[in-house]
């Protein structure tokens, strides 16, 4: 089949990584192979530079593979192939502090990042098998890296029949059985002698090279049919045959149900009902042992080219149907035509038939594309345009799509802005998976994501109204929020059409059954007559007649009124905004977006954030004040850039840009920084230093800034005012306005991270911070304003982490810096013990109810210690069969802050 990714990634990058510089296959040992016939496999990897040999001229093909070879290995097919692009710099160094932690080698951090990235490893698997980069991989854990790979091509079976044939299947991991299925239908593994898999056993470069081979040949050649559909025919609204014209000739014939096999659209792991499918289309057959196990429309009529409006129906009654727009999120009330085509499942169907059908399916969603026109009728006293359905079709569906901008992100649920208007509160289900763009995630990651800027959710509801999966992203996923960014003068407008014009040329859009009204929003700038423009705001316009209006009483520069509009995909008209004041797209809240985060890089005037896949563009000047840096006394474009630029730093940034991405102000400071020093000024309260990259830079410093080991008399502020320690590499920490309130020596008596001031186990929260065997009590700054770090949770919280100190059924170890008055403003955390009640449980986390009524999600490793509950196994665990069983657990924790053994309670 091909299914080739366009992965968004750039760059390219050398043939190979790896710490090998043989690439001849002309090996002195290759006669010394496991088996015979390796040698072919081994020459032949090696003439394709998908593995290479050792500087000796050796290949060592009984060597194990460790874990960042064989990603690295996974990586250069992928890249070689050219189903995906190297990894890009930028989004890899996102990852890098993260692997130098775990002492990843830097030759295969790119291949890590890309792993991480893509779904094929998490940072789980990185921080107990990647770790050092030593580790020998097993044959289940290299599967598991293949098996994700290719996934992200062909499709999974969860059954994992062709995986149980082995012998020994039973001792594979069972989140590993899913992706050995695979491989095994693809023929990229297969059994031994005994048809044993042995999925414990490490694996050798002679194996690894016949997996790359066989992966090689799978992605260039492909094992799907592809072709064009030349004829759909439906019996009773479910019975499907689909005649598909080979392009390798011939035909096939299909024969299905609704829901037999899934349908994808495009490239991707959206689903579509066999309703959606139309002659012309076309479309690749994924087959299993001669039979379709997955269709895919690789290129097909979209929703939105086929229909003026899509969404669902909600309900029908006096030749009306209650409508909502799954592109704007409004609520419609649509009039059918006299003649009015209705389709129920493929199935056409009378208007009675329709309501019943509707009456008879409450659990599910009737998901509907229409067809419109548009009739001049008199409406309460006048004449308007009103949309009459001419056809509709209808396919009941189990899943309920919509998105919108989060206005609040909780643990539990996601307040949206409807991209219609008012707010939804939606509540995750308990299996919810969550994902940043196409990487799998978890809710506390999203949720950090929310509360660092603007952010869109796309949500999947299920039967029971839960959101099954939400995917979130900088970028709207709402087709009626992708603007033409161009602003056009407004030449003629009518309630029947608009004429615009830019740099000499004309554009007209008709109103009517190209564009329903009803899918447009119209918007006027507005200001007050006693205001400047620059005061001015976006107010929504009732309907088209408004707009024109508008238009036509506007008090505008030079007699000019100006249009942006928005389109969507087909290249229908959603949003119209009108202003007679030219600078309305750079002065309205409507068009500006808000984002904080670490800076990764300022290059030629643009932004781009650690975590985010957008860039952001600075202008060539700025007035005072709209450049502010918490940590100088003085603020530029300049230093701005230096800092953002100089890896000694660590820059954060709040931006607010305008509608182009353009940034209007930049409120930044400085929450890390090392280097020499090369002076402290206690008087004027700064510090100066010179980083590894020859920056030097005056920061504000608090009235006494703390010192790691303030009670060692050999390092103190008066010591660091005078020459003595002047060109030692210190390192500095920073308060939340930006300012140094920590020095340490790297060298000396203050050389380790942090600047932890009290520890301990934690034995209240609520009114303040105490610690056992302490009497003390510190007290707390606001939740944003703390910086917290959990390990054994998940939560990024500092209420949970109250709740879980103040619950006497879990204990905490604390580490805490404080502020000048003896404020917590910095804790980590590590979770020590727990017991309760388990709930559920996945490959990722275990979760329990306390005694208190308290629910609290816990790490689970890859591999736990020990188990000695009866009954229970991390099997049992990792596949959900212990959940809500009434096991009553107690939890015991790792340095490393995962569950390391699970005992009665």
């Amino acid at each position: 089949m091909k299914r080739k990714f366009a992965l968004i990634l750039s760059a390219v990058m050398a043939a190979s990584s790896l710490p090998l510089t043989a690439y001849a296959a002309n090996f002195k040992d290759i006669n010394d192979v496991p088996w015979a016939g390796a040698e072919t496999v081994i020459n032949s990897v090696a003439d394709k530079g998908l593995l290479s040999g050792y500087e000796d001229g050796t290949f060592r093909a009984k060597n194990n593979v460790t874990y960042c070879e064989a990603m690295q290995m996974v990586y250069n097919v992928l890249v070689k192939t050219g189903v995906a692009k190297s990894m890009d710099a930028v989004e890899a160094y996102a990852y890098m502090g993260t692997l130098d932690t775990y002492q990843v080698p830097k030759w295969a951090q790119m291949a890590v990042a890309y792993g991480l990235k893509n779904g094929i490893i998490d940072m789980q698997l990185v921080a107990t098998k990647f770790a050092g980069g030593n580790t020998a991989a097993t044959r289940e854990d290299v599967a598991l890296l293949f098996g994700n790979a290719l996934g992200m091509y062909y499709d999974k079976e969860k059954d994992a029949a062709e995986a149980k044939k082995f012998a020994d299947y039973w001792s594979i991991s069972g989140e590993r059985l899913v992706q050995i299925d695979l491989l095994k239908r693809l023929g990229v593994v297969s059994g031994d002698n005994y048809n044993n898999f042995n999925p414990k056993k490490n694996i050798n470069r002679a194996e690894m090279a016949v997996m790359l081979n066989k992966t090689n040949g799978i992605l260039t050649e492909g094992v799907e049919e592809s072709g064009t559909i030349t004829k759909i025919n439906v019996n009773e609204g479910k019975y499907y045959y689909i005649q598909v014209s080979l392009d390798k000739g011939g035909t096939e014939g299909i024969q299905a149900t609704l829901g037999e096999f899934p349908v994808y659209v495009g490239n991707t792991t959206e689903t579509i009902s066999l309703s959606k499918l139309s002659e012309g289309d076309k479309v690749s057959m994924v087959l299993s042992g001669g039979k379709i196990t997955a269709l895919r429309q690789t290129k097909g009529t979209t929703n939105q080219e086929k229909y003026d409006l899509t969404g669902y129906v909600t309900a029908y009654k006096d030749e009306k149907i209650s409508f909502d727009n799954e592109n704007t999120g409004e609520s419609l009330s649509l009039k059918l035509e006299g003649d009015a085509k209705i389709y129920v499942g493929g199935e056409k169907v009378s208007r009675t038939q329709m309501k019943q059908l509707l009456e008879d399916h409450p659990n599910q969603y009737a998901f509907a594309g229409i067809n419109t026109t548009i009739e001049r009728e008199k409406v309460n006293g006048s004449y308007q345009d009103v949309t009459h359905v001419q056809e509709m079709y209808i396919t009941f569906m189990d899943e309920y799509t919509t998105s919108g901008e989060v206005d609040t992100f909780n643990t539990n649920s996601v307040v949206v802005k409807l991209n219609g208007s008012g707010k939804e509160n939606y509540y995750f289900a308990d299996n919810c998976v969550f994902y940043i763009g196409d990487t799998k995630s978890t809710a506390a990651a999203l949720k950090k994501m929310a509360d660092e800027g603007t952010t869109y959710v796309k949500l999947t509801k299920n039967a029971n109204g839960k959101v099954s999966k939400i995917i979130m992203s900088e970028d709207t996923f709402a087709e009626n929020k992708k603007d033409t960014s161009k602003v056009y003068t407004v030449k003629s407008f009518t309630t029947k059409k608009m004429i615009l014009t830019l740099n000499g040329e004309e554009t007209t859009y008709n109103f009517g059954s190209a564009n329903p009204v009803e899918n447009i929003q119209f918007y006027k700038f507005a200001y007050d007559s006693d205001q400047s423009p620059k005061d001015g705001d976006w107010e929504e316009l009732k309907n088209v007649t408004a707009a024109e209006s508008f238009v036509d009483n506007a008090d505008a520069d030079d007699d000019t009124v100006y249009c942006k509009f928005v389109l969507n995909r087909s290249g229908k008209l959603t949003g119209v905004y009108l202003s007679g004041y030219a600078r309305a797209w750079s002065v309205a809240s409507d068009e500006k977006t808000e984002r904080k985060g670490t800076v990764a890089s300022i290059q030629n005037d643009v932004l781009k954030f650690k975590t985010s896949s957008n860039t952001y563009t600075l202008q060539t000047r700025y007035a005072d004040g709209d450049i502010k840096i918490g940590s100088t006394e003085t603020a530029s474009k300049k230093l701005l850039t230096r800092f953002a630029n100089d890896p000694a730093i660590e820059l954060y940034a709040e931006i607010v840009a305008d509608g182009s991405n353009k940034i209007l102000e930049v409120d930044a400071r400085l929450t890390a920084a090392r280097g020499k020093l090369v002076e402290l000024d206690r008087e004027d309260k700064i510090i100066k230093i010179e980083t590894p990259d020859g920056g030097e830079y005056k920061l504000k410093t608090t009235i006494k800034p703390k010192l790691k080991d303030e009670d060692d008399d050999t390092f103190t502020l008066d010591d660091v005012a005078t020459a003595k320690y002047a060109g030692e590499p210190i390192k500095l920490g920073f308060n939340s306005s930006g300012v140094v309130n920590e020095i340490a020596l790297e060298n000396g008596p203050n050389s380790t991270n942090g600047s932890v001031r009290v520890k301990g186990i934690a034995t209240a929260a609520d009114d303040g911070l105490k610690l056992e065997g302490s009497s003390k009590t510190y007290t707390w700054l606001s939740n944003k304003k703390t910086n917290l770090r959990v390990y054994g949770s998940p939560t990024e919280s500092l209420d949970t982490v109250k709740k879980m100190i103040e619950d006497d059924k879990v204990k905490v170890y604390v580490e805490a810096s404080l502020d000048d008055d003896n404020r917590v403003e910095k804790l980590t955390v590590y979770v020590r013990e727990a017991a309760g009640e388990l709930t559920s449980c996945d490959e990722s986390y275990v979760r329990i109810k306390t005694a208190s009524g308290n629910k609290f999600s816990f790490a689970l490793p890859a591999k736990l210690k020990s188990c000695d509950v009866k009954g229970l196994n991390q099997k049992n665990l990792k596949d959900g069969d212990a959940d809500n069983r009434g096991y009553h657990v107690k939890l015991t924790f790792g340095t490393d802050g995962v569950v390391s053994n699970i005992a009665n309670s």
